[in-house]
């Protein structure tokens, strides 16, 4: 989905929105470790998101799991102005605490979503996707899944 120009241009881009515009992402520290052909990949820290117990704050993990579902959805409407990008619904199941630095990781929906996605926002100025992000600390396996609609919405051109 992405070459190697355009996926460093867009992890500084999302780096820039996020320090400027989501004041969560700055204070939970969440930087892109990982945007590629692949997917997505977010870490945060564990000090700055942790609980009473120690252990990662469910809303951060949330917080992380939202951040990287919003950014698949905007680079997958690329190329279609400047798209408001929202979520519209999300469920995420715990499945076992986070006892170390939080890792998000999103893979990109399949070719034909996304070109579904890309066809309805051209033609309609808004379109939902889903995307699922699975958290946890490196090395492990997923210690909370995500599943979140996005929606993108575009202004219609200007008549003229």
């Amino acid at each position: 989905m992405l070459d190697e120009n355009s996926a460093r241009e867009w992890r500084q881009r999302l780096q820039a929105l996020w320090s400027q515009r989501i004041p969560l992402a700055q204070a939970m520290q969440v930087e892109i470790r990982r945007l590629d052909r692949a997917g997505l990949l977010l870490a945060a820290p564990l000090a700055p998101n942790r609980n009473h117990v120690g252990t990662a704050f469910g809303g951060s993990l949330q917080g992380l799991a939202t951040l990287a579902g919003w950014a698949v959805t905007l680079v997958a409407a690329a190329g279609h102005g400047a798209p408001r990008v929202v979520i519209r619904e999300c469920r995420m199941r715990f499945l076992a605490p986070v006892e170390g630095e939080l890792i998000a990781t999103a893979a990109w929906p399949e070719a034909e979503t996304v070109a579904a996605f890309r066809n309805r926002l051209a033609t309609e100025g808004r379109a939902r996707l889903m995307v699922a992000v699975d958290i946890g600390t490196s090395g492990e396996s997923a210690a909370a899944r995500f599943s979140g609609e996005f929606v993108a919405r575009v202004e219609p051109p200007a008549a003229g």
